[in-house]
């Protein structure tokens, strides 16, 4: 699933290749694709649209058009966009074709059929992203804010790090490799944290997002980037989809178990539910 670095990573891309084209033709080839407006209105008014601009919030990729509207994609688990040329035009799973000037198009690709998009005027997108809660990489998000936040909670850690109205962008994929380096059990108690973990969590949310973006994100299964190039920070992954293997750390080996209904990847002997150990040095081999 596209978590922050694969969201953002896309978005540079099309900062590069895209914005400054202008929409010439529009091909909802799956309607189920478009939440918002009804798709012949969504169509319509993508017509002749010049994409000005390229931005993420959260998991959200928005394009901004000069009208004031702004197209939102959520690319859900398997959401691909994909420009041809230079990329073969592809044949499957398709949902939307932008075409653009110069005989180019803007592939959606998705084979889970999850990907959802809408074109939102300002008032519309301030709406839906305003439940929001801060950037990873904003100045202000630090271990004072996610102590504040979730200091007297008693919900898991895993969950708590999940809710995008605490923290945007962390997904699946990165918070068990959060929790791994900040040597906390994904099921901790969020009122059980000492200062010490509550720093070390959040080096951990910094560390990993910002060599996931460096690595271009992480392919497990189904992220492309704009030129249908996987990430590679799969090959930095120390605990998620690693169960049954030796933990990088220690003697024992990871573990894989449901918490708060999610696949969860740990090791048992470094992220102890007890919370035992005393404090523990944050542990990042992201290089």
């Amino acid at each position: 699933m596209p978590e922050l670095p694969e969201v953002e990573t896309i978005k540079e891309d099309l900062r590069g290749l895209v914005v400054g084209s202008t929409i010439e033709e529009v091909e909802i080839v799956e309607p189920a694709l478009v939440e918002q407006p009804a798709f012949e209105e969504f169509a319509g008014r993508l017509r002749g649209a010049r994409i000005t601009g390229a931005r993420r919030r959260a998991k959200h990729l928005i394009f901004e058009l000069g009208e004031g509207d702004s197209l939102v994609f959520q690319l859900k688990i398997g959401g691909q966009l994909l420009l041809v040329p230079p990329v073969p035009e592809p044949e499957t799973a398709l949902m939307l074709v932008l075409g653009l000037d110069g005989g180019r198009k803007l592939f959606l690709r998705d084979e889970t059929g999850f990907t959802r998009a809408r074109l939102l005027d300002a008032e519309e997108l301030e709406a839906r992203l305003a439940s929001l809660g801060p950037e990873p990489f904003e100045e202000f998000f630090d271990a004072g804010y996610l102590k504040r936040v979730l200091g007297r909670r008693r919900v898991q850690i895993k969950s708590a790090l999940l809710d995008q109205k605490v923290v945007s962008g962390i997904g699946n994929i990165y918070v068990d490799e959060i929790l791994y380096d900040a040597r906390l059990h994904p099921k901790r108690k969020a009122n059980t944290l000492s200062e010490g973990e509550w720093e070390a969590l959040y080096r951990a949310i910094r560390e990993n997002l910002r060599a996931g973006v460096e690595h271009r994100g992480t392919t497990v299964r189904l992220y492309r980037d704009v030129l249908n190039r996987p990430g590679s920070h799969q090959d930095y992954l120390r605990v998620f989809e690693k169960h049954g293997k030796p933990c990088p750390d220690c003697e024992g080996k990871v573990v894989r178990e449901k918490v708060g209904g999610r696949s969860t990847h740990y090791c048992p002997s470094c992220q102890r539910e007890d919370g035992s150990g005393g404090e523990q040095t944050l542990n990042l081999g992201l290089h």
